[in-house]
């Protein structure tokens, strides 16, 4: 699978999906979503310098999600609030662009790696198993 971002020279991403890129563990929505984030967090393994750009609205990853209604998720509400508060705590904004390495690095050492994680991931329904997993890039 392809990446729709390639042509742009950088990859489109939630702020929130700083965090759950750095938990995956090849579990997923379905086949199809489970394949695409396989295949971007690879990417990001081997080139951790590629730039990312934060937006607010369906990014790279909900491109295959079963969850997007158009322009849309259906936990909306939720995940803006997550990227919200990534924002926030991270001292970022929409639109700002860093090198992978740099954004999972500030992401991770100040919310996968303290209490916030748990305020900020409490309500989604990976919490769980992202709490019980060890993996996160900013570790490295």
């Amino acid at each position: 699978m392809k990446s729709r971002s390639c042509n742009t020279g950088f990859i489109r991403l939630r702020p929130h999906h700083l965090l759950c890129i750095q938990k995956f563990t090849g579990h997923g929505y379905d086949e199809m979503f489970t394949a695409h984030m396989t295949e971007l967090v690879d990417s990001l393994v081997r080139d951790p310098g590629r730039t990312v750009k934060l937006v607010s609205g369906p990014d790279e990853l909900c491109s295959v999600c079963p969850n997007r209604i158009e322009d849309c998720c259906r936990s909306e509400q939720k995940v803006r609030r997550m990227d919200c508060a990534v924002l926030e705590i991270c001292g970022s904004g929409i639109d700002a662009k860093d090198a992978w390495k740099s954004l999972s690095h500030t992401a991770g050492s100040l919310i996968l790696s303290t209490e916030l994680f748990d305020s900020v991931c409490g309500d989604c329904q990976w919490f769980e198993l992202c709490k019980n997993t060890q993996k996160g890039f900013y570790d490295e």
